[in-house]
């Protein structure tokens, strides 16, 4: 069922001005990730600058899902009414549409927690090798080398530490070869957050995981640039890459199997992933329209992204997060289908929700479709 026109322009209405107050307010930043004050001065001081996300889903009540939609505010920190001024009060209706704060820790781009960039390339240990006839299972395997290669496993441009394969595509650009086989993940995942250059080696696993040349396994075909100013809209952070002849690959997920093509996710969806950290993990979309300012560097608190229309994706029991770093890339798939919905590239620390690009999106900025 699509989203109430009426909720869709009252989210769009209050959304840009609240973000804009977080972002002065520095209230997302990769050095400080739960922007969360411990003094109640401190926590009354930024109470304006509070709002990381606004978002579209049900009203929760006494910490349960009702069913009237709302446009929600997600805030590192909620305060009682009493303790607000009038002007940091966030309104409880919008043109008679009821509102909900819910809160939150703010969202950072989930690449591997391993410290980036080591200064010496021999000093990571090599990466384990697995061939396609050891049979091994591939989530157990998740952080090696495996031939063929799957998707949902550890890979990551030479640079970057370590994400996740989300699946196989073919290009549908006019003049594209459409038996290429691409590999689809994350721009800060295989381009480096913007920094890489087409034709970069892509290695399966990562370099976090042992990774070097000689795990090659595709090259940096094209991305999608992430303007990182906290301001200007992003749909997607997502990058493909193209296998090379030598590299065995099977068009299936780890745990989750073959794919029978892609829909729009939306709220309500039980949906599914396989990573390179968390493995199999499951969840549910509370928001289809989900706004958010997510902090993309852990080494550069100014590097702030703004990304609008998200899937946010609350885990499910018995898991305990839907991912955690090194986990970006990874497919969000339907649980009832073997659809793919969305392309996970973002989450708090504690893994408790994530945030997904629509597939739709993907696929279209970058001109594929999944195997």
């Amino acid at each position: 069922m699509p989203i109430p026109t009426d909720l869709l322009q009252a989210k769009q209405t209050v959304a840009p001005r609240l973000l804009r107050a977080a972002l002065r307010g520095g209230t997302v930043t990769a050095r400080r990730p739960l922007g969360v004050s411990g003094r109640i001065s401190g926590a009354i001081a930024a109470a304006g600058a509070n709002v990381h996300a606004v978002g579209v889903g049900k009203k929760v009540v006494a910490g349960k899902a009702t069913k009237q939609s709302c446009v929600r505010f997600y805030v590192a920190q909620k305060l009682p009414l009493s303790l607000l001024a009038p002007r940091d009060r966030l309104p409880e209706t919008i043109d008679g549409l009821v509102t909900d704060v819910i809160e939150t820790a703010p969202a950072f781009a989930l690449g591997s927690t391993v410290v980036k960039k080591p200064p010496s390339k021999t000093a990571r240990p090599a990466a384990k090798r697995r061939s396609a006839t050891q049979q091994e299972d591939c989530s157990e395997a998740r952080q090696s080398r495996q031939r063929p290669v799957v998707a949902g496993i550890s890979v990551a441009h030479e640079d970057v530490t370590a994400g996740t394969l989300a699946c196989f595509c073919r290009s549908t650009r006019n003049g594209d070869d459409p038996g290429q086989v691409l590999a689809l993940s994350n721009n800060h995942v295989l381009a480096d957050t913007n920094r890489a250059l087409i034709g970069d080696d892509l290695l399966q696993p990562g370099p976090a995981d042992g990774g070097s040349v000689t795990d090659r396994f595709a090259t940096l075909q094209r991305f999608q640039e992430i303007v990182i100013d906290g301001q200007t809209p992003n749909r997607i952070d997502a990058a493909v890459g193209l296998l090379l002849p030598e590299t065995e690959s099977r068009a299936e997920v780890c745990s989750i199997g073959p794919l029978s093509g892609a829909e729009r996710g939306v709220e309500g969806m039980e949906v599914r992933k396989h990573g390179r950290t968390t493995g199999y993990t499951e969840g549910v979309v509370t928001d289809e329209s989900y706004d958010a300012l997510v902090g993309m560097d852990a080494f550069d608190p100014a590097a702030v992204a703004l990304f609008v229309d998200q899937l946010r994706i609350e885990v499910t029991p018995p898991y305990s997060a839907i991912g955690l770093g090194g986990d970006s890339g990874s497919l969000i798939v339907n649980r009832a289908a073997a659809r793919a919905v969305g392309l996970f590239f973002a989450g708090p620390q504690s893994g408790v929700y994530g945030i997904a690009n629509q597939m739709n999106d993907v696929m279209e900025s970058l001109e594929i479709e999944p195997i």
